[in-house]
């Protein structure tokens, strides 16, 4: 980053943190102290204060890390792993069984949090890529190491993200390699964060659409999320889908609208063997749920993936008893 995009960010930052002031208010809903304590979906004006907090609020490593932060910053992967065994060592010793040992350290890992947004460890690993490039190649292997260890990968910030939400993503970060470890390792793309969007409402916001890059850049991920079963008719908490913004820009960026329409004819031609809401077809040894009432849509398991959950306020207006 130049040194006036990094000034422009800053003046930015700025002036969102003091947005967020100015509206941290009793009288427009629940104010920020309060809204970091629950869990749900939320709407218009404090769905606009958490969002503003958690944009000028990053995760600084100086500031926010921990011992265990600052060694997984370091990408010495030697010393990771000396860590590691030496967790699952003094559980053993405790009197766990090997097995037990192991979860508990994984269990413990997934339970820690960085910084004033609660970064969990994968979207840390995720941050240290884009702040060390250089290092890139160890926080993968360290990202591998713990998904072995049988760390949960959809570890969720204060914002509701998750590394994979964050990692092919457009903005800032863009990294399909990381995307395709943490999906095969049970990442869902179609996570909700707590303003009700998936990261497609992020992708299809293309802001500088006079950009060629910008705009590849946008159909690139689009079609990444819907090609490992994204949903474009996900609405987030005003009930803003993103089928509904590349509707609305059509005629400024239509290659957004063209990948949509390109994934609904495949979807279309698999027909009841895949997934209503994902166009996942499931492999031999699983089997697609039926809706209960309408007897037509068909889901992946619970076990897999919340589609069934997920597409219900949409599907509840064509489903019949």
């Amino acid at each position: 980053m130049n040194e006036y995009d990094r000034k422009r960010d800053e003046r930015q930052r700025a002036r969102l943190a003091q947005f967020a002031k100015l509206h941290d208010t009793p009288g427009d809903g629940r104010t920020l102290d309060e809204l970091k304590t629950t869990n749900e979906v939320l709407r218009g004006q404090e769905s606009q204060r958490l969002r503003s907090f958690c944009t000028t609020n990053c995760m600084e490593p100086r500031r926010d890390l921990d011992s265990f932060g600052k060694l997984l910053m370091t990408g010495t992967v030697e010393e990771f792993i000396t860590d590691y065994s030496a967790r699952v060592a003094v559980k053993v010793r405790a009197g766990m069984e090997p097995e037990g040992a192991m979860q508990a350290v994984a269990n413990h890992f997934y339970s820690l949090r960085w910084g004033p947004i609660d970064t969990p460890i994968f979207n840390l690993l995720g941050l240290f890529t884009m702040i060390i490039p250089d290092l890139r190649p160890k926080y993968i292997t360290l990202a591998d190491f713990l998904i072995k260890a049988k760390v949960p990968v959809d570890g969720r910030d204060l914002s509701g993200s998750t590394a994979l939400s964050h990692c092919y993503s457009t903005k800032p970060g863009f990294d399909l390699e990381y995307a395709e470890m943490l999906y095969k390792a049970g990442g869902d793309v179609n996570n909700r964060n707590r303003y009700g969007t998936t990261t497609a409402h992020e992708i299809v916001q293309v802001y500088n659409r006079s950009d060629p890059s910008s705009v590849q850049r946008a159909t690139k991920a689009l079609e990444w999320f819907l090609s490992h079963g994204g949903n474009a008719d996900i609405a987030d908490g005003d009930g803003i889908s993103p089928r509904h913004i590349c509707t609305t820009i059509k005629s400024m960026v239509p290659q957004l609208f063209t990948v949509l329409e390109k994934e609904d004819a495949q979807r279309a031609l698999k027909g009841n063997t895949c997934c209503s809401l994902c166009g996942q077809t499931p492999s031999a040894d699983e089997k697609l749920l039926v809706c209960g009432k309408c007897k037509k849509a068909r889901y992946c398991s619970p076990k897999l993936r919340a589609c069934q959950k997920l597409d219900w306020p949409k599907h509840k207006k064509e489903c019949k008893a």
